[in-house]
């Protein structure tokens, strides 16, 4: 969860890294197609560059087997879930979680009712045979809305109408009304980020500026167009998703009439994109730096230190730290000691500590060894014996660990070892110690296996298990 934040945050950073360059730089620009690229690739890049950074582990399972982990090169069984429910109240970052679940249904809810004010407009309008209009009674401004347009049957006599059905076309064929569905989806999902709707009302000045441009370029007289804009300048609350003819913008669009695209603008807009990526992929990875070095300090400040034994990679358990000297009270007494550290996970068996080193160890057999019963016995054997740590549950750490294992002639377990944990800090903490202590004993004390042959003799097979800690 906290991943997630740090997620979303990077995310709202990001989108403003790129707005922010499109005030400074682009917005005064005639740069309108280049415009609109930018900002809905600012829209996908934003969330897209901090998910590529923080979560690689989304793109591709083969982070699980990256080479360096310590993980062995052999059979991976089925992996074996072991589930258990927290016992605790919903923790903040639930309570977060409930939140924004309930910001994602109102802005769906908004949506919803935008589309329906639409479908009631066409459900009451009449289309004309001749072309994609549709004439409403309402006192509506002009708009389109993807294929359509709307417009008052109030505007029917007026001499103005071509120049207004022109305007809308431009929106029609330029496929404007995307822009804006794509703009109110991505504030369902990211409601919380303040610049999706300055986004959005930058696209919507755009598609205006690009309509009018059209249009004066078509022969329209300036001077008539801008009178036009003044008659038309009124907007209508209910119609929010559609191109409305006049947004509001009169004065900005007259002074986007005449101005020129220079070579300087150019020079911007092939510089500011690049420059806005490379400026959010570094504070991307600043905050996956960050991020780990925070789950560092989480796991080492929330694990008592006498608890915070390791199981090493060779199943050998280190000796626990011996009790610090009693101290002396001001009064001349003798302080208690504190308590003792809670036992070590268990020994490797012999077993495990017999050395078969003369022995070559396969991972590819004619006939490979089998749990007693078979697979479903192995994972049944599991469920029932591994038991979810209470300091684990308590901390609500949850993962995977991957346990190897040699499987003997004799069909005994051997060379049990923890190769991949749940975490890889250096300051391993007493929860995810106490997830690898449980795997690792729970896999070494199976009963024997049905061994493995090759060539009709048994030989020893080496086996990696992946055993799931999940909380419900």
């Amino acid at each position: 969860m906290n991943t997630l934040i740090i997620y979303i945050v990077a995310s709202i950073i990001s989108l403003g890294f790129f707005y922010t360059a499109f005030i400074v730089f682009l917005r005064g620009e005639p740069l309108f197609r280049f415009n609109r690229i930018y900002l809905l690739s600012a829209l996908l890049l934003s969330y897209l560059i901090p998910l590529i950074t923080l979560l690689p582990d989304s793109f591709s399972i083969l982070n699980e087997y990256a080479p360096g982990t310590g993980f062995i090169n052999a059979i991976t069984l089925s992996p074996v879930v072991i589930s258990a429910t927290a016992n605790k109240l919903p923790s903040f970052t639930g309570f977060l979680g409930y939140i924004y679940l309930l910001g994602m249904i109102y802005f769906a809810f908004r949506l919803i009712i935008r589309l329906l004010n639409i479908y009631k407009l066409r459900r009451n309008g009449k289309i004309s045979d001749e072309s994609s209009i549709l004439w409403s009674q309402a006192n509506i401004p002009p708009f389109s809305f993807f294929r359509t347009m709307y417009l008052p049957a109030s505007l029917k006599d007026t001499v103005h109408l071509n120049e207004v059905i022109r305007h809308e076309q431009i929106h029609i064929n330029s496929f404007h009304s995307f822009d804006i569905v794509f703009t109110q989806v991505m504030q369902i999902v990211c409601w919380v980020n303040p610049f999706i709707p300055l986004i959005e009302k930058s696209l919507r000045e755009i598609h205006e500026f690009e309509a009018d441009k059209a249009v004066i370029h078509a022969g329209t007289d300036p001077v008539t167009y801008t009178k036009i804009l003044f008659a038309q300048d009124k907007t209508a609350l209910a119609v929010v998703l559609g191109n409305n003819f006049n947004y509001s913008l009169v004065k900005r669009r007259l002074t986007m009439f005449y101005k020129k695209n220079t070579r300087f603008a150019r020079l911007k807009a092939i510089v500011v994109l690049p420059l806005a990526i490379c400026i959010v992929m570094i504070y991307a990875i600043g905050c996956k730096q960050s991020a780990n070095k925070s789950s560092e300090t989480t796991v080492a400040s929330e694990a008592p230190a006498q608890t915070a034994t390791a199981v090493q990679p060779d199943g050998s358990v280190p000796p626990p730290p011996p009790p610090p000297p009693p101290t002396t009270k001001a009064s001349g007494e003798i302080a208690p000691p504190p308590p003792p550290p809670p036992p070590p996970p268990p020994p490797p068996s012999k077993s495990n500590s017999k050395s078969t080193k003369e022995e070559a160890v396969y991972t590819t057999v004619e006939n490979f060894p089998q749990f007693p019963g078979g697979d479903e016995a192995r994972v049944k054997y599991l469920v029932e014996n591994v038991k979810y740590p209470e300091i684990a549950m308590k901390q609500e750490m949850q993962g995977t660990v991957y346990v190897s294992f040699v499987v003997e002639k004799d069909g005994s377990i051997t060379n049990t070892k923890v190769v991949k944990r749940i975490t890889n800090t250096k300051e391993i903490g007493a929860a995810a110690n106490s997830l690898d202590a449980e795997a690792f004993r729970v896999v070494s004390s199976m009963p024997k296996w049905k061994p493995g042959t090759d060539k009709g003799k048994p030989v020893r097979v080496q086996f990696n298990m992946p055993i799931q800690f999940k909380l419900k």
